[in-house]
């Protein structure tokens, strides 16, 4: 079951980071689906992606909330006032969204 979710997770979220990353007008290095168990994202030093494959079990407005947020990484490296008027811009659900996965992000997390 857990390879399907990642299969699944490179299908559909891998082209949202393509889209959200033209949209804001920023370029990546490489965007990947990792394994990871403390974090829903990341952006790395040299400009790669990583999105957690348990976000696939979560909503739209979550998974494009988590993209926003390592995107605009590559603006604002830090969680500075413009970081965060970033992400707002892109996803106006960031409250929803945050609420979202300070509620449910453990169920993402259970063993499949």
């Amino acid at each position: 079951m857990r390879e399907w979710y990642i299969a699944r997770a490179k299908e559909r979220i891998l082209p949202r980071v393509v889209k959200q990353a033209r949209e804001l007008g920023v370029s990546f290095g490489r965007a990947r689906i990792v394994d990871s168990r403390y974090r829903w994202g990341s952006c790395t030093v040299h400009d790669n992606i990583n999105l957690n494959w348990r976000l696939i079990k979560a909503p739209i407005f979550v998974i494009d909330y988590v993209i926003a947020h390592e995107l605009a990484h590559l603006l604002e490296p830090n969680h500075t006032p413009r970081f965060w008027n970033i992400v707002n811009i892109q996803v106006p659900t960031v409250d929803k969204a945050r609420d979202w996965l300070k509620e449910h992000g453990q169920i993402l997390e259970e063993e499949v």
